[in-house]
């Protein structure tokens, strides 16, 4: 089984191997990192087929809607006017039966390229299909930690044409969380705004949702501190200038936020450097968690948390009533720094 620390490296040998024709008989994507599942599989829809073959030589199922038979003969067909042809099956957690596709993939077919993409749920490696499965080309995607997402960055911009500093990357961290997805649609964005090589921190702030003195980064910063007025200042002119779904993307942050500063309660060391590691934040940063733990008691930090959790439900319409984005952002706000009088 992959560890987390060669999600990375995993992905770049498929992804190079790839791009430049070594397509694999069948490929076996899992694991709890969605993102790099679909990178891959875009990158095959784009390169196994030409686009005037599509029609005929590739064919993208979903797991709920075909059997592993119904698979087996799709990819027993042979491509037309093709060197290939491409089946793609997302979503293969959701085959009711794996085992008709062991006979099959004892001897697949050299012309077609099977690709089974299990994005929730776990492969069972101790079975039969497994093994046959993840003997040809194999990606077991485990999700990172912020230390990995800030040395896959550079890396990623680097594949788009751009660089990114130190400061950026941390920012995006701070701003955006560990989601890739998210990340990825967001620096997407910045690239096409930016017409700089060079990527900066002020490039962040002014297109990752809010300005430098009303972000989420702001607001956390003085959460952290109990900074009562500021936090509704910067909470209010955020709800101002909110977007559809970027108060998910709030609700994110202050949770990945504030569940540290939750773990920082059982850390006995005072050594920031092991600090640091611990809680998976640049050094820089620790600082800043150490304020919101003395700020913050471990029953304060359950009911921040609650806080967090009700409000994640409550954008998704449960117990919302009429309350806009704005009214719910301040509401949390004000419950998170009251929680110690509840």
């Amino acid at each position: 089984m992959a560890k987390s620390t060669d999600t990375v490296p995993v992905f770049q040998k498929i992804l190079t191997e790839i791009q430049t024709g070594k397509f694999s008989s069948v490929y076996t994507f899992h694991g709890e990192e969605t993102y790099f599942i679909d990178a891959l599989c875009t990158e095959l829809e784009s390169r196994v087929v030409s686009p005037e073959s599509k029609s005929f030589n590739q064919t993208i199922v979903y797991g709920k809607d075909v059997t592993a038979n119904e698979i087996v003969g799709m990819c027993k067909r042979y491509p037309m006017m093709s060197d290939f042809q491409l089946i793609m099956v997302k979503d293969a957690h959701e085959l009711k039966e794996l085992d008709p596709l062991i006979s099959y993939l004892e001897k697949p077919l050299p012309s077609t390229v099977l690709v089974l993409a299990f994005r929730k749920g776990k492969l069972d490696m101790r079975s039969k299909f497994a093994k046959l499965a993840t003997k040809y080309s194999e990606g077991n995607f485990q999700k990172l930690k912020d230390y990995q997402i800030k040395d896959w960055l550079p890396a990623f911009a680097k594949s788009k044409g751009k660089i990114l500093d130190t400061e950026s990357i941390l920012r995006i961290l701070d701003l955006i969380g560990a989601d890739l997805s998210v990340i990825q649609n967001e620096l997407e964005k910045i690239f096409v705004m930016v017409k700089d090589e060079f990527i900066k921190v002020q490039h962040i702030d002014e297109h990752v949702g809010f300005n430098r003195e009303y972000n989420v980064f702001e607001l956390q910063n003085a959460l952290g501190s109990r900074n009562f007025n500021k936090s509704i200042q910067i909470a209010h002119q955020m709800g101002v200038r909110l977007k559809s779904g970027e108060l998910i993307l709030i609700n994110s942050v202050l949770y990945g936020y504030f569940t540290k500063v939750l773990a920082l309660h059982s850390i006995p060391t005072t050594s920031k450097q092991q600090i640091s590691q611990s809680l998976g934040v640049n050094v820089y940063f620790v600082d800043d968690y150490l304020r919101a733990k003395s700020n913050y008691s471990l029953i304060h930090l359950d009911w921040v948390i609650n806080q967090l959790k009700l409000l994640d439900l409550r954008t998704k319409g449960i117990h919302r009533g009429s309350a806009t984005d704005a009214d719910l952002l301040i509401e949390t706000v004000v419950n998170i720094l009251n929680g110690s009088r509840k």
